[in-house]
């Protein structure tokens, strides 16, 4: 029996205006914020999730959409190298290291309101170019998956991020085509086996979710959110949207194989700068809707 979905009983909202952001445990634990979360709201102990589910909180607002084996991955080279990874003896098929693309952001340091925004350093390099051009087809499947599940959230990235390429791309000095960007997220980190200690994301705001498209080579990894007790399993394949802001997530040592992920975000200040609003929280209530309207209209066609 497949496991639709799972609740948590506080207010995703409410949480999220309570949550700190320490900086990650050097040990690969959590840190100490989800346990202190729980003198002020109910323990969630979801447990292994290994079957497509999604998070839910008191009101049917989704936390984490979480799709396993939705892709067949295929192994391609990645030519970055970097230290203090995990990585596989002989470097093994992608090496070890991250990399972070983004057609439109701030720099650090930079990130008024009235800053100009710029194109990433990796964006301009040749094969990062290439391997976009290759990955088009890939991240317009992913953009129509977040229309159907986060409709408000695509529409939101859509709007920042044709803005902000405008905007970029009218810069005389800019290096690369940035109009040719072709996700809705604003950026992307390619990561390539590594050990993601618990975090959250800085730079976002609860309703402008991740998506994280995990990749590899016969690895068994697991995702684990600590604020709800749960661990996914994220092997190959797998897609996972996630209120990054607001849940502590992380990946620990894995089993076996290689694995690299591509971890889709929006930034909040780029939005804020484009004068997009915070999109609302995707609704379980719509898609249940959405499938009742499916049934009626099926029942309807049959009694024809």
């Amino acid at each position: 029996m497949n496991r639709a979905k799972d609740y948590v009983n506080w207010d995703v909202e409410r949480y999220g205006e309570s949550v700190k952001a320490p900086q990650p445990n050097r040990e690969g634990l959590p840190t100490g914020e989800p346990e202190r979360l729980r003198k002020y709201y109910p323990e969630s102990d979801l447990g292994k999730i290994s079957q497509p589910a999604t998070i839910v909180d008191r009101h049917g607002k989704i936390l984490t959409i979480y799709l396993p084996n939705i892709l067949t991955p295929s192994p391609a080279k990645v030519p970055w190298r970097s230290t203090g990874f995990c990585a596989p003896q002989c470097d093994g098929e992608f090496g070890a290291g991250r990399v972070t693309i983004s057609p439109a952001y701030f720099m650090q340091m930079h990130e008024r309101i009235q800053d100009p925004l710029v194109t990433s350093a990796s964006y301009s390099i040749a094969e990062v170019q290439a391997w976009l051009a290759a990955l088009s087809t890939t991240e317009f499947f992913w953009n129509a998956i977040t229309a159907a599940v986060a409709p408000d959230l695509f529409q939101a990235g859509s709007a920042a991020i044709s803005d902000a390429l405008r905007q970029v791309s009218s810069n005389p000095n800019k290096s690369a085509a940035a109009s040719q960007w072709p996700s809705i997220f604003s950026g992307l980190e390619v990561i390539a086996n590594r050990v993601t200690l618990s975090h959250r994301d800085p730079g976002g705001a609860p309703t402008l979710y991740d998506l994280l498209v995990s990749l590899g080579i016969g690895h068994a990894a697991t995702m684990k959110l600590a604020d709800v007790q749960a661990e996914l399993d994220y092997f190959p394949g797998t897609m996972l949207y996630i209120s990054g802001k607001v849940l502590e997530h992380s990946v620990g040592p894995w089993v076996n194989g290689e694995r690299i992920v591509i971890a889709h975000f929006m930034k909040d200040k780029v939005h804020d700068r484009m004068g997009v609003p915070r999109p609302a929280f995707p609704m379980q209530s719509f898609f249940l809707e959405m499938v009742g309207k499916e049934v009626r209209s099926s029942r309807k066609s049959q009694r024809r």
